[in-house]
């Protein structure tokens, strides 16, 4: 039976500044809750509170007093909070509310609707603020008979509430609650001014009175449907009067008498405090019934602990609701299988017997007695890894043997952690149990060798934070091995940084920090010398197709054909995801999960991680054998199924998504610094920038942007001026930049190679790992092979001769591609080769993959998708054609944070698919290649275009025909060649200006391209006039991207930010993808 659970609601005084910002970032309930409060209060009031309270200037010991920004804020607080708790089986049997707490109270309660409660705050601060004066609340600590005795106190003031017998409230105008501070203080009593701006509980505030309860008169109010415990009364009341929410902040405080009936009337209560500061667990803590100490527990507090408070409350008081099928419809059944540590002397017990046949093929496998070892292990070897993993692995098949054996039924999905994983696919079919034990044996000799590591358990830390915490203190050394469930984690690691570790996270308050006793850094980059030589080993195996379909460590998904070798070998060295494989198994509708093994570790954790997580839906993987699956998949989805995790993983992403560094800056540092905020990653647009402003960006992303918080700079390959490449780079490493989009690249360029070459380190293994990493953009393939091949060896050896890298960067550099990942750019907005996705995506995919093969790369090259993708179904179809990330462009340049101007945005805003065309690019104008340009409202194309062909037809502006020279000058230019000549000569290398001279077609290329250039400034500057010449880069993804957002908040570009488009782009397309794998089932 569950306890009863009380819902406790605090009223002013207990807001500050970035109150429930965890929640607000990390908890998707809490965040709508917030954000669709903040749009109706931005109805009534017209402006937004989140902002306010959510301003990034704001420190949290920052005085947050204005009471139409903090009576509003803490009502939505404790809504949203309250919304967070019903939603996960939270469900209180009471609610008290102190002062303008009880509105929430009510609202959970059912007295009224959370629109009429929120409408009542809002009025109610609305009326204190323009007709009372200013008051004040002063908290003494003293006993209470001091303000009935003390005239100074009881002929200016208003006694509010009496916490206990050394603590009381009192309010009143400003300037008597200051004179009542001093006379406090210089009597030697303790005394804190409450952060307020009204006398709230005083006659200070009674000329809101009346129009207040006019107003009140007006609204709906209902019977409570749970106990409603009223702070004006200290008792349950059963109806509230038209006037019950002014008396709530008029009349004196009662909560000590409320709480104590509560208390009295059932002593196992759960006290929930879901005010903003907890600071109602002070208080009640303080005077609760001293016969038995109540449980009072906070979630939202000053200490950055609300995500823990909130995961420890869900998962002990959440109901857990059992889902029973229907009559005549089976569940689904998962097996998991344990892994080292769950072995057991004693263990398989009479199952040797019972299987002699098993029995016998494993002292065969293994030349020593299984049984003996399991059930009396002479030689103490059981907890020895060479040992340990074959005798598990043995016992974990003996028990699944049996199982089957006894219920007749095979499971419909089977996972292990760790070693286990191999019990799951001989489970599947995959290899007999030979096989498997041989495997077995490899892996634990193999691991067995691993010395200098060690691993430690970390228990109150997610793994965002756990990254964050080991970024900080340079313990980067340092690998998740293990992610058990949301807040128990392995890490593993050199046992010297295992030991440091150990200082500063047993430093860290509500941390557990376990060393474990192992020989080795299993399941980490130390690892990899037992990696290479067990995936030699493999190569002599042969291996079935699955019968049954197995989630994967490595991935948390489900195994496609031909993964086994891989995912095995890499299990080694990377992390189990076992928090994110229960997830997957919580997505399948009735699924039971059953511990297959010795011991119950899995069970443990599968019922944490069922508290604490949500199911995860894999759409687009799991068609694979899906036939099998007798249950239907969970409604529920994350977003951060859809991409590759291991890439969202590597660049410390909570979505696949990036923004293209779109050039001049349009790309600006404010686009970079809002997206990195939300768990995506923008690219500075570089080109076209003077190093100088590229600096100060780079200086202002990196003072906005905390530890963890993704960017990256666009570098512009610019023929002619490889000199603006090695600045670029120079500057990047100078300030650090570990991530590049390189963009319009025909080859590598010297400058690459150094970015590459000074950013790569060996392992102790001889892995190359590199910390600068680049993010290729093309759209050709033999551009592609360029950048998934090694360095080229001829400029690798010339950069050695100049010293400008050293022979060991060169001897790394032939280890790895010039890229960790590749975005493959089809038709898109500015330079572009028109390509198709369709055609584009595969024919990479499949060369990314035979050139892994050719040069036995490690780590796996994934592809991006960009060009075309401004709606939810385009982000889809990338998805569907293998993406394993998205890259926008076009649509983030109508937004607030673009830096172009007004008048351009204005131009986008009204774009349609149609409304683009092909234009000559100006630095490749000679050669004829292209951007794509915006056609509606300009003449810009048809001009530039004229300009090519003139170019294309004449050798010198002197062949031109007069008619031509005319219209060019008069109508284009609205200036003279000369001037153009002479305006644009300084701006040349006297080089550049002699080949002009001696060679007429150049010089015409150059007065023509000057066009090119200042169609593009003036589009920039939004010079008024010029409209007509303005050159915008733009793809018909906006088109679409104005089309799906028509009607809505967003059709104004005035309301568009880069970060929510990115976060609505992403959601709808986990609908899309959610709803047409529904589709294919149902056909």
């Amino acid at each position: 039976m569950h306890p009863s659970v009380v819902f406790m609601y605090s009223g002013q005084g207990s807001q500050f500044y970035q109150m429930g910002k965890t929640l607000f970032e990390q908890n998707e309930i809490f965040r709508s809750c917030m954000l669709q409060l903040d749009s109706n209060v931005h109805d009534l009031i017209g402006i937004s509170v989140l902002d306010e309270l959510y301003d990034d200037h704001k420190k949290m010991t920052e005085p947050f007093t204005r009471t139409l920004y903090t009576h509003v804020c803490i009502f939505m607080l404790e809504y949203a909070i309250t919304m967070v708790l019903l939603e996960n089986g939270v469900v209180p049997d009471a609610v008290i509310g102190v002062s303008m707490g009880e509105f929430a109270a009510a609202v959970t309660a059912g007295v009224c609707c959370v629109d009429t409660a929120l409408k009542a705050v809002v009025k109610q601060a609305q009326l204190l603020e323009n007709g009372c004066e200013e008051g004040g609340m002063l908290a003494i600590l003293h006993h209470p008979s001091m303000f009935s005795s003390d005239p100074l106190l009881y002929k200016n003031c208003d006694l509010v509430s009496i916490h206990n017998e050394n603590h009381f409230i009192i309010s009143g105008r400003k300037e008597h609650i200051t004179k009542a501070e001093q006379h406090a203080k210089n009597n030697g009593i303790i005394c804190s001014i409450l952060p307020v701006t009204q006398g709230f509980h005083s006659s200070s505030i009674d000329p809101a009175s009346d129009e207040y309860v006019a107003f009140l008169k007006k609204q709906l109010f209902l019977d409570p449907k749970i106990s409603f415990i009223s702070s004006v009364y200290g008792e349950p009341i059963e109806k509230c009067n038209s006037d019950y929410f002014w008396q709530v902040i008029r009349k004196p405080i009662q909560f000590t008498k409320g709480f104590t009936y509560l208390q009295e009337e059932d002593q196992d209560r759960i006290f929930l405090d879901l005010g903003p500061s907890g600071t109602l667990v002070n208080v009640s803590k303080s005077m609760s019934n001293k016969r038995k100490n109540p449980i009072i527990l906070p979630i939202i507090t000053p200490y950055k602990q609300d995500r823990q408070n909130l995961d420890y409350i869900l998962s002990h008081y959440a109901h857990k609701y059992t889902t029973r099928e229907k009559k005549g419809k089976k569940s689904m059944l998962a097996f998991v299988f344990p892994g080292q540590g769950s072995q057991k002397k004693g263990m398989g017990g009479e199952l040797f017997d019972q299987y002699p046949q098993i029995t016998s093929q494993a002292d065969l496998v293994l030349g020593y007695s299984i049984k003996e070892l399991c059930l009396d292990d002479p030689l103490g070897r059981l907890h020895q890894t060479e040992y340990t993993q074959p005798a598990l692995f043995t016992v974990n098949a003996l028990m699944y043997l049996n199982t089957i054996n006894e219920t007749g039924r095979k499971p419909d999905i089977v996972a292990g952690h760790s070693l286990g994983e191999y019990n799951a696919l001989f489970a599947a079919g995959a290899f007999d149990f030979v096989t498997g034990l041989r495997l077995v044996k490899k892996r634990g000799e193999l691991m067995s060798r691993a010395v200098g590591g060690g691993m430690a358990a970390v228990i109150g830390m997610d793994e965002k934070r756990m990254k964050h915490t080991l970024l900080q203190n340079e313990l980067d050394s340092i690998d998740l091995a293990n992610l058990n469930s949301p807040h128990q984690l392995v890490i593993s690691g050199l046992q010297t940084d295992i030991n440091q570790a150990k200082l500063i996270f047993e430093a860290i308050e509500g941390i557990t920090y376990i060393p474990l006793r192992v020989s080795g850094a299993f399941h980490s980059r130390y690892l990899m010398e037992a990696r290479g030589q067990f995936e030699s080993y493999m190569d002599s195996f042969v291996f079935a197709e699955c019968n049954i379909p197995v989630l994967s460590n490595v991935h948390a998904r489900l195994y496609q054909k031909n993964d086994i070798k891989m995912n095995l070998v890499r299990q080694i060295t990377e992390s189990v995801r076992w928090c994110e494989t229960v997830q997957v198994l919580m997505g399948f509708e009735g699924i039971e999960m059953k511990e297959i093994g010795p011991g119950k570790v899995l069970t443990g954790l599968m019922k944490k991680i069922t508290a604490e997580a949500e199911p995860i839906f894999i759409p687009s993987e799991a068609s694979y054998q899906v036939e099998a699956l007798s249950g239907k998949h969970a409604k529920t989805s994350a977003i951060t199924t859809v991409g590759c995790k291991q890439f969202m993983r590597d660049y410390q992403l909570q979505y696949a998504y990036l923004a293209g560094g779109m050039y001049k800056g349009i790309a600006s540092k404010e686009m970079v610094v809002k997206l990195g905020k939300a768990g995506m990653m923008g690219f500075l647009g570089t080109g076209g920038l003077h190093v100088q402003q590229i600096e100060q960006s780079i200086q202002y992303i990196q003072k906005e942007l905390k530890s963890g918080q993704a960017y990256g700079m666009n570098l512009l390959h610019t023929p002619g001026k490889l000199e603006r490449e090695e600045q670029l780079v120079d500057l990047y490493m100078h300030y650090g930049i570990k991530t590049v989009e390189a963009s319009a690249y025909m080859s590598i360029t010297p400058a690459l190679i150094k970015y590459r070459a000074h950013g790569l380190n060996k392992l102790p293994d001889g892995t190359v790992s590199s910390v600068n990493r680049i993010i290729g953009k093309v759209s050709r393939p033999e551009i592609a092979e360029h950048f998934l091949s090694p360095a080229p060896e001829y400029l690798v050896e010339k950069m050695v001769r100049e010293n400008k890298i050293t022979r060991e960067q060169a001897h790394m550099l032939s280890k790895i591609p010039m890229v960790d990942d590749l975005c493959i750019e089809a038709d898109s907005g500015g330079h572009t080769d028109g390509g198709v996705s369709y055609v584009l995506m595969p024919a990479m995919i499949q060369l990314r993959d035979e050139m892994m093969e050719k040069y036995k790369y490690r780590k796996k090259v994934r592809i991006g998708a960009a060009g075309g993708i401004g709606t939810p179904e385009a982000a889809a179809a990338a998805f569907i054609l293998g993406a394993d990330f998205i890259l926008t462009g076009s649509i983030n340049q109508c937004t607030v944070q673009a830096g172009t101007s007004d008048a351009v945005k204005d131009l986008l805003q009204q774009v349609q698919i149609q409304d683009t065309t092909y234009a000559p690019a100006g630095d490749r104008f000679e050669i004829g290649a292209k951007v794509q340009v915006l056609k509606r409202g300009v003449f810009f194309p048809a001009r530039a275009n004229k300009l090519f062909e003139l170019y294309c037809q004449y050798n010198s502006l002197e062949e031109i025909n007069e008619k031509d020279k005319k219209l060019i000058q008069a109508k284009y230019f609205k200036r003279s060649f000369k001037e153009i000549y002479d305006e644009l000569k300084p701006n040349y290398s006297q080089e550049e200006i002699d080949k002009a001279e001696k060679n007429p077609k150049h010089k015409m290329a150059l007065i023509f391209k000057w066009y090119l250039a200042h169609s593009t400034n003036v589009a920039l500057d939004g010079v008024p006039g010029q409209q007509v010449d303005y050159q915008i880069h733009c793809g018909p993804a906006l088109g679409a991207f104005n089309r799906w957002v028509k009607g809505t908040n967003l059709e104004s570009w005035k309301n568009r930010h880069v970060d929510e488009i990115g976060v609505k782009l992403m959601e709808e397309t986990v609908k899309i993808l959610n709803n047409q794998f529904r589709n294919f089932q149902s056909k």
